[in-house]
């Protein structure tokens, strides 16, 4: 869990970097209205439930105006971009994790930070976004059945009433915006979870949450860990081969960086396929890389 969170704070200082060096580079600028159609053009329809990681590179891309365009306006352009494509009768789900019961930490629907990315971040603070509940891995939602996500209760992160389980149920689109699967590939936690992997294991962290009305109250949460003794770090590059091999997966083009999409559906069978025939295939202790 340390390591994680160290990962999602250089994650945060690289983004800020990249988005720095590449808002000033010519040529190869993209338009908002290019990530709405790359997102139609791979299946996203008006209406859709998306869950998207998105890294700040796609925005940076877009050509400055004068006087030059601040961060927050093109996380802004890149948001509104994304929901052109779902549309108003679409969901938007956006990871807002905090991590906060691992760090012994309170954790403050309304104003506790995410720590994953500077998309998630600005997102979070939009209007008419609402946050789900779980004081660990909590997502940012805006749309048609948002307030049903951020209604379900917290109990087990990864279990089949979680956001996970919802978007599942639901056949969400899963999208990876200008980054790959291993950074968007939380999602096979809960395949992982489902399926019984013996890899990670059930484990309980209790801490106070404070939600949108002011009120506090101890809360308990269950979080399927990975076994640290073990080389059991995602490596999620054999799935993505093999969704992209049986044409599971959509990609298109984006100016210097790629979105790729799957169905909750599809991503939720391939992975539990892969674990039938290898209980590693997902992890760094399987690879033969």
């Amino acid at each position: 869990m340390r390591s994680a969170m160290g990962y999602h704070k250089r994650l945060q200082k690289l983004e800020a970097a990249r988005l720095a060096v590449n808002r000033n580079l010519k040529g190869s600028t993209i338009a908002p209205s290019d990530v709405t159609a790359a997102l139609t053009s791979i299946g996203i329809e008006r209406g859709s439930m998306v869950l998207v990681h998105a890294d700040a590179i796609v925005a940076a891309q877009f050509p400055a105006v004068h006087p030059a365009m601040a961060d927050d306006e093109r996380l802004d352009l890149l948001i509104g971009a994304i929901e052109a494509a779902i549309g108003t009768d679409g969901t938007l789900v956006i990871p807002a994790f905090s991590y906060s019961f691992t760090k012994g930490e309170v954790f403050d629907v309304l104003r506790t930070p995410s720590a994953v990315g500077m998309v998630s971040e600005r997102f979070r603070i939009q209007q008419g976004v609402c946050r789900t509940s779980d004081p660990i891995f909590s997502f940012a939602c805006r749309g048609r059945l948002a307030s049903e996500l951020c209604a379900l209760p917290v109990n087990e992160c990864f279990g089949a009433e979680s956001v996970f389980g919802f978007l599942h149920r639901r056949n969400a689109h899963i999208v990876d915006l200008g980054c790959s699967m291993s950074r968007g590939g939380t999602f096979v936690h809960y395949v992982e979870t489902a399926h019984g992997v013996d890899y990670r294991y059930r484990k309980e962290f209790s801490g106070t949450v404070i939600y949108p009305s002011g009120q506090r109250a101890e809360h308990s949460v269950v979080y399927n860990v990975r076994d640290l003794t073990r080389r059991s770090d995602a490596d999620l590059r054999r799935l993505q081969r093999r969704l992209a091999d049986d044409g599971k997966s959509r990609t298109a083009n984006l100016g210097r960086s790629r979105v790729m999409a799957v169905t909750a559906g599809d991503l939720f069978a391939t992975a539990w396929r892969m674990l039938d025939e290898d209980p590693v295939a997902l992890i760094a202790e399987g690879s033969r890389e």
